[in-house]
């Protein structure tokens, strides 16, 4: 397990900051402060909002991506995204991924920049699922569209030029959750085994009580306010113990694939990311640890930073690796 540090109070800070109170680099400083609550009529809003941001970006997007429509568990429809590189080798490796957004929110502009990116650097298809999106569609729907998204995958890898045997989930925060949770029902039906699991300061606990989940109610993109109305939402149906694979850290954790965590040193969502590393290792799991400093969650919407550039090239650099 590689740790880039370990504890807050350990850390060496040798950047500016703009935030006496949280050091937040000065990179990512004029990000937003934002307290969401995913109500039924606020979100749509929000969304909408999202995909006019991205419009500039479709040209661009639709020379690298090829569409496909795919039945879920309940016979409802969504789209997927497969984005291929020029001149893939046959039989290439795939990242199936899945977009953050407090399993509410539609994909952003960014998250289709970073898809073209793993694509093109690690060389490899992305499959990117328009899953469906709570408060109107909570757990499970969402995840049900993820896992049959790899189901998808699989059952087609030869009509795409798919290696099988070399198949990796990745998302970011609930995007995370979401891989982390498709990892562990592939494991419980024996479909394959899959070669990684990148995880970028991924959702992992529903408790919310861990000391960032508490201390960060003020920090910039997301805090803790947030996180805990997110929940209220996702698992509105369900009361007391969370359902099979809504959260990670209370999943079984045995014989998971290898695995990448990405954390942000001010995210409300940074001590359950460390920890669901650990609990990974404690259990045969090997893990890469990146834990980044300065930084709030959704830093990497900041691309011109050289914090963002690293932690990018990290990802890069692990797929690189578990598809070799």
């Amino acid at each position: 397990m590689v740790l880039a540090g370990k504890y807050r109070e350990k850390k060496i800070r040798c950047f500016q900051v703009t935030d006496t109170k949280y050091s937040v680099h000065q990179d990512f400083s004029k990000l937003p402060l934002l307290t969401l609550t995913f109500g039924r009529i606020s979100t749509p809003v929000i969304n909408a909002v999202i995909a006019c941001m991205r419009i500039y970006q479709l040209p661009f997007w639709w020379r690298c991506a090829r569409r496909y429509t795919i039945k879920s568990t309940d016979e409802s429809t969504f789209n997927i995204f497969v984005f291929s590189p020029e001149k893939l080798p046959a039989k290439a490796p795939a990242l199936i991924y899945y977009h953050g957004g407090a399993f509410a929110l539609t994909y952003t502009r960014e998250h289709l920049h970073y898809a073209i990116r793993y694509a093109r650097e690690a060389n490899c298809y992305v499959i990117f699922p328009d899953y469906r999106l709570g408060p109107v569609d909570p757990f499970p729907h969402g995840f049900n569209d993820c896992y049959v998204t790899l189901q998808w995958v699989l059952d087609n890898a030869e009509r795409l030029g798919i290696d099988p045997q070399r198949i990796a989930v990745g998302g970011d925060s609930a995007g995370g959750a979401l891989a982390a949770s498709v990892s562990q029902r592939n494991r419980d039906k024996g479909d394959i085994r899959l070669c990684g699991q990148m995880l970028v300061y991924p959702v992992a606990d529903c408790e919310c009580k861990t000391q960032s989940a508490r201390e960060f109610g003020d920090t910039l993109q997301w805090n803790s306010r947030s996180n805990a109305n997110m929940w209220k939402m996702y698992l509105r149906d369900f009361k007391g113990v969370a359902p099979a694979y809504a959260s990670p850290i209370h999943g079984d954790l045995h014989n998971l694939p290898p695995a990448y965590v990405e954390t942000a040193e001010f995210d409300p969502l940074h001590d359950e990311g460390i920890h669901y590393a650990h609990v990974l290792q404690d259990h045969g799991c090997e893990v890469q640890v990146n834990e980044t400093f300065g930084t709030v969650h959704g830093f990497d919407h900041v691309k011109d930073s050289a914090i963002t550039s690293a932690a990018v090239d990290a990802r890069i650099g692990f797929l690189k690796q578990i598809f070799a």
